[in-house]
This record gives structure tokens, sequence and C-alpha cells, in this order.
């Protein structure tokens, strides 16, 4: 008569294998992404001091209360200071589509976080600082008897192409219309005028390529 044999350590486990780790490239890349945000933190000296990151630090929570969660934030982070190599597997982790992954990081690389805040979904603004961009631009648009549509945080000069977006940060954001939707075309100025004109310069440079 044979015992019976002892019940395996194994048999009592239930939960699912854990996700294999990501690939090489990858873990090169957040080791490289870690060591540069340490190397930024550590970094004292000149202009680019730790004042510097802790403003940095304090838009990116603005941003965040105005809907760019963590995740969202530190995924377009990555793949904007890593690469387009990174895309698709990104668009997959925040459930979205590449196209609209790479509008967010096109924003990012203009703006930081407040650019994806503003890229992401209209924000409130005060009414009056949108009438006081439309006028500011007002001189500068190629058809001044057109309409300019206000939504939002959105001024929209549509036979233009040219889209202002106020952001979290105060800032005017330029975006212009390719392929038939708006993406983020400049870096984020204060003054409308501004927003607007790079805008403007964007577009012609398309079409000149």
């Amino acid at each position: 008569m044979t015992s019976a044999e002892p019940p395996s350590l194994l048999d009592g486990l239930t939960e699912p294998p854990p996700a294999p780790p990501p690939g090489l490239d990858v873990l090169r890349a957040l080791v490289a992404d870690a060591a540069l945000r340490a190397a930024a933190l550590l970094d004292s000296s000149g202009g680019a001091s730790t004042e510097g990151v802790a403003r940095a630090v304090v838009v990116a929570d603005g941003a965040a209360a105005d809907g760019v969660d963590d995740v969202t934030a530190d995924v377009v982070r990555f793949v904007a200071g890593h690469g387009d190599a990174h895309l698709e597997r990104a668009a997959i982790r925040l459930g979205c589509s590449v196209g609209r992954m790479r509008l967010l990081v096109t924003a990012h690389r203009w703006g930081g976080p407040p650019a994806v805040a503003t890229c992401l979904a209209p924000l409130p603004t005060d009414p009056d600082v949108l009438a006081a961009a439309e006028h500011a631009v007002q001189p500068l648009r190629p058809s001044p008897t057109a309409p300019v549509e206000r939504h939002h945080n959105h001024l929209t000069d549509a036979p233009a192409r040219v889209q202002l977006r106020y952001g979290p940060d105060r800032l005017w954001h330029p975006y212009v219309e390719r392929y038939c939707s708006w993406q983020p075309a400049a870096a984020p100025t204060p003054d409308a005028a501004t927003a607007y004109r790079a805008a403007r310069t964007a577009l012609r440079a398309a079409t000149r390529a």
C-alpha cells in the first residue's frame, strides 16, 4: 500500500501567471528616462535648477486637475522623450488610436503637460479672454469678415484653418487644420496674436514642404 503524495505547493495557486516583462528596448528607454529625470532633480547650476523643476511639477499638477491623469501624463512624456517607436504600445496602454497618441505627443513636445491637457478636451475659459483674443487676431485674419467660432477655450478661424486654445498654463496654444483634424502647430505663447502668426507660419511651411 503506497501513501498518497503530499499536495504540491502549486496546487493552491489560483492567480494567472504574471505578464511577460517589457522588451529590452523598452527597459533601456525606461532606464534612460529615469536617469534624465534624476539628473534634472539634482542639477543645481544655471537656470535649470530645482526651482525650475518645482515650477514644472506645479504646472503638471494643474494640468492633471484639468483632465490629464498621472498615467496619461507619464506615458505621453515618455514617448515624447524616447521616440515614435513606442507610439503603438503607448496607444494600446491608453486605449486610444495611434493617430490620437501622435497628437498628444506632438502637443507635449510643444508645451509639456499643459499642452496635453489642452489637446485632450475643451476646457472652461472666461469669455472675456476669448473676446480679447478675437480682437487681437482680427487684423491678421485673411478673411476678416468670416465668423470666428468661440467654444470653451477654443477660438477657431475655420477659413484660415487656424485654431487657438487657451491652456491651463494661461498660454495660447496654436493649432492648424490638417487632414480634417486640428493639430498642435507651435509653442504656446501668452499673446494670442503671436500664436495666430505661428499657426499661419506653420501652415505656409507645410505647403512649401
